[in-house]
């Protein structure tokens, strides 16, 4: 079931927050004025209830003194961006690697903010000995629950979301290839992995986490059939992660994103689950002109709108912090600036537009967008990109 709002969302901070837009306060009477900083992305959505997060690096650029400055100023939630996931965790069948994952976990705990655990099943950087191994289906549940209970375990009471499963969905109607399909079966892999996360972290808001379903796409219908069957099964699933890999072209319209976007989110509501976006960056043709920064401008606005908007949504995380971390240029090659701040960290024409956002959110029209009836099948052929960072 979905956890409660908690959010508390009011206009009451705003007064505020556009105080100290406006960077002036009286320091006594008959002080002058003293210049006050603009508030962080990370006090303005605290102020909306929203969780703003970023992928969080390993070494060595987690030990740059100018990105955890930038990382623990202007975000409330990290995920770990490669540390977590099989390869890097669990090199070896009985070797465990958590020091880059303990680092990152202790940066964000002193600093306040929350962590998303990320991933504890999928088709990529798995380690050798995994996908060159010929597994039993009852030696694939086995190796699957001992890998959850040391690392969800490890990581038990600190970890805010957990992406269970990431990516099991196929760019057709079948799964798509990997160890536990193979060995385990689909769906009842996903079945195994999520009751052993609930016994490993019983805290943890357990999501399952997959690209091109924000929009309605015949790829959104087979998540949303995937995860509703999960429900009706009993398997212990809170949410759904929307990783919102998109780019300057994603949103035709003003509205078109958002709009989107509240319907699909609707459609988990009815179920009683959460959505967050969990990797949301922008990509731009390069080199990047002024038209395509505030064509970006608009995307992430439209997408914060919705989870601003929509009831269960609580978490947007960008997947990096700034443009000298996103994985986006070596992916796709002649694409890039996608994030909010540029490879110096000065902010872009999309932070700006999702600070005023924040400071200032529009109330939510009424009536909004309503559960589909049946599924939807047309959409924007960019939603359905594959997205291999997950």
């Amino acid at each position: 079931m979905a956890r409660s709002r908690g959010r508390h969302r009011t206009l009451t901070s705003v007064a505020g927050s556009l105080a100290l837009l406006v960077g002036t306060v009286l320091v006594g009477a008959g002080a002058p004025a003293q210049a006050q900083p603009p508030p962080t992305l990370r006090e303005l959505a605290a102020a909306q209830g929203l969780h703003l997060g970023a992928a969080v690096a390993g070494p060595p650029t987690l030990a740059d003194p100018t990105y955890r400055e930038v990382l623990t100023r202007e975000f409330s939630m990290g995920t770990s961006e490669n540390d977590m996931k099989w390869g890097p965790i669990h090199p070896a069948p009985d070797t465990y690697a958590f020091a880059n994952a303990d680092a990152q976990a202790a940066l964000l705990a002193d600093n306040a903010m929350a962590m998303r655990g990320h991933n504890l099943a999928w088709h990529m950087q798995n380690p050798d000995w995994l996908t060159s191994g010929t597994w039993t289906r009852d030696e694939a549940i086995g190796l699957l629950e001992d890998h959850i209970d040391a690392v969800a375990g490890r990581y038990a009471g600190r970890i805010v979301e957990w992406d269970v499963v990431n990516e099991a969905v196929g760019l057709g109607d079948d799964p798509w290839p990997n160890p536990w399909s193979a060995s385990i079966g689909y769906p009842d892999y996903l079945d195994v992995a999520f009751h052993r996360a609930r016994l490993a972290d019983p805290s943890a808001q357990l999501f399952y986490n997959d690209f091109g379903i924000e929009l309605a796409n015949p790829r959104a219908d087979a998540v949303y059939d995937l995860v509703r069957g999960m429900v009706g099964r009993g398997v212990p699933i809170d949410g759904v992660g929307f990783q919102a890999h998109l780019s300057v072209d994603s949103c035709p319209t003003p509205t078109s994103c958002t709009d989107g976007l509240l319907t699909e989110m609707a459609r988990y509501e009815a179920l009683g689950l959460q959505v967050s976006i969990t990797e949301l960056d922008v990509a731009i043709p390069l080199p990047a002109d002024a038209d395509e920064l505030a064509r970006q401008a608009d995307v992430y606005r439209q997408v914060v709108l919705a989870c601003l908007w929509a009831p269960n949504c609580d978490t947007v995380v960008l997947w990096g912090v700034s443009d000298a971390h996103s994985w986006i240029p070596g992916f796709r090659p002649g694409w890039g600036a996608a994030l909010l701040l540029d490879e110096q960290y000065q902010p872009k024409p999309a932070y700006d537009a999702v600070a005023a956002l924040l400071a200032d959110p529009p109330a939510l029209p009424a009536p909004t967008t309503t559960v589909p009836a049946s599924p939807t099948t047309v959409a924007p052929a960019a939603q359905v990109t594959p997205a291999f960072t997950g």
